[in-house]
C-alpha cells in the first residue's frame, strides 16, 4: 500500500512537472524567436538570444531536476503517513480474522480515514459481542437439552435395572421431558428464522382487540383447569398494520407466560385500548413477580431469575425473547411492570 501511493504521488507530479518544464520551455523559445522577427532595429541579435535562451532552458532544466528529487522525497513521506493508518487497519483486519476480536485500532482526526477506523472498530465490537452471545447460546443450549435427556436416561437405566416399575405415571413423565424437548428445538427454530435476513413479515390491516379475543380463546381451557381466574377487556377502535399470525404469537407467548408463573387460585386480565397514535395490548398477571435487577434481562434468550424457575415452571426458556423480536420487527415498544411477589403487567404497543 505504501509503495503503491509513493509511486502514485511521484509518478503524477512528475508528469505535472515535465509537462509544465516542456510547456515554459516552448513559450520561451518561441516569444524570443518572435521578438527576433518583430524588432529589426536591435541588428544582429541572433548570439545574445541563443545565448539567452541556453540560460532559461538550462535553469528550467536543473529546476526541473531539483522538483522532481524533492517531489519524489515529499512524495515518500505524505505516502508513508497516508498509508500508516491503512496499514494499521488490514493489520487489524487480519487478527480479526485469526479470531482475536478484541484488536481495535487507533482513530485520530475527522477525515475518511478516521470513519473508516471508527466503522472497523465498531465492527470488531459487534462481532466479539456475537461471539460471547454465541458461546452462551452453545453453553444453554447444552445445558437445557442436557437436563431433559439426562432425566430421560435416569428413568429408563432404573426400568432397565428394574428399580422403578414400568407404569402409566412414568411414562408420562418422560412424555413431559420429551415434549420439553422438542418445544425448545421449536422455539430454537423460531428464533433462528426471525434473526435470518429473509424473514418478513405479512403486515395488513388487523384488529388488535379481536386478535387477543381469538388468542386468549385457544387456552381458555388452561386457566380453568389451573383454577385462575381469567378476563378480557378490548376497547380497540382502530386498525394497526401489523402481521396477524405474529400478533397472535405475542398475544399466545405473554398469555402462556402468565399463565406458567400465576400460582392456581390468581388472576390474569388482558387488555387491548387505544392510545394516540397506536394501539396498547396488556397482559397483568397476580403471580410470583420480577425483580428489577432481572426485568432488563428477562428478553434474554434462557435466561431465568433463578436456576430453579425453568425446572418449576416449564417452558423452553425462548418464549419472551421470540416477543421481544416480533415486537421489533413491527417497529413497536415492549415493557413490563413488575413486584416480587404482586404479579407481573407486560405492555406491548403497536403504532398506526
Amino acid at each position: 500500500m505504501f509503495r503503491r501511493l509513493a509511486v502514485s504521488f511521484g509518478t503524477a507530479a512528475s508528469i505535472i512537472l515535465v509537462i509544465a518544464s516542456l510547456v515554459i520551455m516552448y513559450e520561451v523559445h518561441h516569444h524570443l524567436m518572435m521578438f527576433q522577427e518583430d524588432v529589426k532595429s536591435f541588428g544582429d541579435t541572433g548570439a545574445l538570444l541563443h545565448h539567452f535562451e541556453q540560460a532559461l532552458l538550462s535553469s528550467i532544466i536543473w529546476t526541473a531536476a531539483g522538483s522532481l528529487v524533492l517531489v519524489a522525497l515529499i512524495s515518500y513521506f505524505v505516502a508513508k503517513k497516508l498509508s500508516l493508518p491503512l496499514v494499521q487497519m488490514r493489520r487489524a483486519a487480519e487478527k480479526m480474522a485469526g479470531g482475536e476480536l478484541a484488536v481495535r485500532v487507533e482513530t485520530i482526526g475527522n477525515d475518511e480515514l478516521n470513519d473508516l477506523g471508527q466503522s472497523l472498530n465498531e465492527l470488531a465490537s459487534q462481532l466479539q459481542q456475537q461471539e460471547e452471545a454465541r458461546k452462551t447460546l452453545t453453553a444453554d443450549v447444552a445445558h437445557e437439552l442436557r437436563t431433559p435427556l439426562s432425566t430421560v436416561k435416569s428413568h429408563l437405566e432404573a426400568i432397565e435395572d428394574g428399580v422403578f416399575e414400568l407404569s402409566v405415571k412414568r411414562v408420562s413423565g418422560l412424555k413431559e421431558e420429551i415434549d420439553r424437548l422438542i418445544d425448545i428445538v421449536e422455539d430454537l427454530e423460531q428464533l433462528t428464522r426471525m434473526e435470518s435476513p429473509e424473514f418478513e413479515l405479512n403486515k395488513e390491516k388487523v384488529d388488535i382487540g379481536y386478535l387477543l379475543e381469538k388468542s386468549a380463546q385457544s387456552l381458555h381451557a388452561s386457566f380453568i383447569r389451573k383454577n385462575i381466574e381469567f378476563s378480557l377487556e378490548s376497547n380497540v377502535t382502530q386498525d394497526v398494520l401489523a402481521d396477524a399470525k405474529r400478533v397472535s404469537q405475542i398475544i399466545v407467548n405473554l398469555l402462556n407466560n402468565a399463565l406458567k408463573y400465576t400460582p392456581p387460585g390468581g388472576s390474569v386480565t388482558a387488555k387491548a385500548f387505544d392510545e394516540v397514535g397506536s394501539v396498547v395490548l396488556m397482559i397483568k398477571d397476580s403471580g410470583i413477580g420480577i425483580a428489577q435487577e432481572d426485568q432488563e434481562k428477562i428478553f434474554d434468550r434462557f435466561y431465568r431469575t433463578e436456576k430453579s424457575r425453568n425446572r418449576k415452571y416449564g417452558g423452553s426458556g425462548i418464549g419472551l425473547t421470540i416477543v421481544k423480536k416480533l415486537v421489533d420487527a413491527h417497529s413497536g415498544d415492549i415493557w413490563i411492570e413488575s413486584e416480587p411477589g404482586l404479579g407481573t403487567t407486560f405492555y406491548v404497543r403497536f403504532y398506526h
